[in-house]
């Protein structure tokens, strides 16, 4: 006598698709998980320089406005990496290697303040560097 053939999928073979199944899908997500990473990292870094130069630049306005002036000494270019390494800035240990500098000169009664920051993806990393520059030109007040 011939058994009756059965149709439909056994629960072994359920097992065994969903196990491919998994180790394809983590196969392929290890293959772009750096890359997705990296450019988070990149996004995220470049948000938080953008915020920091803005903070510098909204800083240097108000004392501009409150003061009248800036120092002589403040004018030309200037290290300024040292300001942001503080508690204001807790993000900012996520730009390795940074480097922020300060160029500001006055024409008249126009400052032209301008900032650079430079960071690299890993401490030293001399491959892969970002650069962020930010410039504003700030007026000072007649009184």
């Amino acid at each position: 006598m011939k058994k009756a053939a059965r149709s439909g999928v056994s629960l072994v073979e359920t097992m065994v698709g969903i196990i491919l199944f998994f180790l394809v899908f983590g196969a392929t997500f290890r293959a772009f998980a750096p890359t997705a990473t990296a450019s988070h990292n990149l996004l995220r870094g470049a948000t938080i320089a953008m915020n920091a130069c803005n903070w510098y630049l909204n800083e240097l306005e108000q004392r501009i406005q409150y003061e009248g002036a800036l120092p002589a000494s403040e004018l030309g270019e200037k290290d300024v990496t040292g300001l942001f390494v503080k508690e204001n800035f807790s993000d900012i240990v996520m730009l390795r290697s940074l480097k922020a500098t300060s160029n500001i000169t006055l024409t008249k009664n126009l400052y032209n303040a301008k900032i650079t920051f430079r960071w690299g993806n890993s401490e030293g990393d001399k491959v892969r560097n970002h650069n962020f520059e930010l410039s504003r030109l700030l007026v000072q007040p007649n009184f």
